[in-house]
């Protein structure tokens, strides 16, 4: 008596049979971490064509402003990738969490 495997017949028996090769624990769901933080646009700076006193007052308070424009920015992308980063530390930690338990199940 002769057994014939079809195409698919024989890599099954063999997924089969690797199936119970080993035993690991099954593979965490990833997460997806979008920071959603705010685009920025770019700083320029002021150019200046001084002529008089006037002018350099003129001057100092659209420099002043543009950067503290600025300042904001940067100010507001601190703080959110500062947020991302501390939700990320919580989510890796509870990753570590989940790993070592799934590990430590005989």
């Amino acid at each position: 008596m002769r057994i014939r495997f079809c195409a698919t017949g024989l890599p099954l028996l063999c997924l089969l049979m690797l199936s119970g090769c080993t035993v690991a624990p099954p593979s965490a769901t990833p997460e997806i971490i979008w920071t959603g933080c705010p685009r920025v646009t770019s700083c320029p700076l002021p150019g200046n064509s001084l002529q008089t006193q006037g002018d350099l007052a003129a001057d100092n308070r659209q420099l002043e402003a543009a950067l503290a424009s600025c300042g904001l920015q940067v100010e507001i992308i601190k703080e959110c990738q500062e947020q991302h980063d501390a939700e990320t530390e919580t989510a890796t930690a509870g990753a570590d969490r989940q790993r070592a338990a799934a590990t430590a199940k005989p």
